[in-house]
């Protein structure tokens, strides 16, 4: 729904308010959790948001090192297919959180949509819709409690919450289940959902690597992407810096070794798949994604209980890119003002 859309039903909605002011739970503060929230408030609904994080965006992140390189480590970038996310992200670069990146690519690159990165880092991309949301970092929500029509949230700390009217999770569907142990024909239509986990390497090397290519795909072997971060938009400083994911099927086979024997067995791996030894490294972390790309989606916008009271949502429900977290957020917010200020 385009925003212009959005005010024109939320004046109409208004109307139909009830005496009781609804309140929402959102479960996750990615791209799906956020999209959603900034729908909603433009529904004139109080939204509060729960993120385990220390930071905002969810596999949206940036990396800082003590050394002051910076690595988008999580999703390299993103496209836009409809009007509705070509219209979100321009909004996005109109406050100066986004821009296009046009690196060089391998001579093998096929033709692909334009590429828009979050400046002056993925992390950075949803930050000017947070202004005014109630957002938890830092906070882990481990259950659901009844509490009259609502929820409770319980968290890792044994605190309990207010009561919300609604709990929004966008949490990937392994831990979307475990929260909604109450609703077992949702957990039903979870179990269905898959997901790839993905090592990442993250190096800054004291000489540059000799490939004429700023990002290349691979499509085969042990590694499956890499990007020099001096090539990004506003990244300027890391000029020897590389972001390295490892495969599917890699990181699958590897996902529960240490960090530090990653690096180093990706080091390896990134020095066969462009077949040149690499110079010596200043700083190397790995780190897991273990639920990093949906590889069997629900293949709808989400999921709701019975009474509309939970929701389930997320990159997941409809496939791998980050536009179908926008669409699943931006489809739950609907579906809930319908229901708390209309029905």
């Amino acid at each position: 729904m385009r925003p212009s859309a959005i005010r024109i039903e939320a004046q109409r909605m208004q109307h139909a308010r009830k005496t009781h002011s609804p309140r929402i739970a959102i479960i996750g503060a990615g791209m799906a959790g956020i999209s959603c929230a900034d729908a909603l408030q433009r529904y004139d609904l109080a939204v509060t948001l729960f993120d385990k994080s220390r930071g905002i965006g969810g596999r949206l992140a940036t990396r800082r090192t003590d050394g002051g390189d910076s690595f988008d480590h999580g999703a390299q970038y993103i496209t836009t297919r409809s009007a509705d996310f070509s219209a979100f992200v321009d909004r996005l670069r109109q406050a100066g959180a986004a821009a296009e990146w046009q690196p060089r690519l391998s001579t093998d690159a096929s033709a692909h949509h334009a590429w828009f990165v979050g400046t002056p880092g993925m992390s950075a991309l949803l930050k000017p819709l947070t202004q005014d949301l109630d957002i938890h970092l830092n906070t882990t929500v481990s259950a659901l409690e009844r509490s009259g029509n609502g929820w409770q949230l319980r968290t890792a700390d044994g605190t309990l919450s207010e009561s919300y009217d609604v709990v929004i999770s966008t949490a990937p569907p392994v831990q979307t289940r475990a929260l909604f142990a109450v609703d077992p024909a949702m957990q039903a239509s979870l179990d269905a959902i898959s997901m790839a986990p993905c090592w990442t390497l993250m190096a800054t090397f004291t000489a540059p690597i000799d490939v004429d290519f700023d990002a290349r795909r691979f499509d085969e072997g042990a590694v499956s992407w890499m990007a020099r971060q001096a090539s990004r938009p506003q990244h300027g400083g890391n000029q020897q810096g590389w972001v390295v994911h490892a495969g599917a099927e890699w990181s699958a086979e590897h996902l529960e070794l240490t960090p530090e024997q990653v690096a180093s067995l990706m080091q390896q791996e990134l020095s066969r798949a462009i077949g040149m030894a690499l110079p010596q490294a200043s700083f190397v972390q790995a780190h897991r994604w273990r639920y990093a790309m949906t590889t069997q989606p629900l293949g709808q916008p989400f999921l709701a209980s019975a009474d509309k009271s939970l929701f389930a949502g997320g990159d997941w429900c409809l496939g791998a890119r980050v536009e179908c977290a926008y669409q699943s957020g931006a489809a739950m917010a609907a579906a809930v003002a319908k229901r708390l200020l209309t029905e």
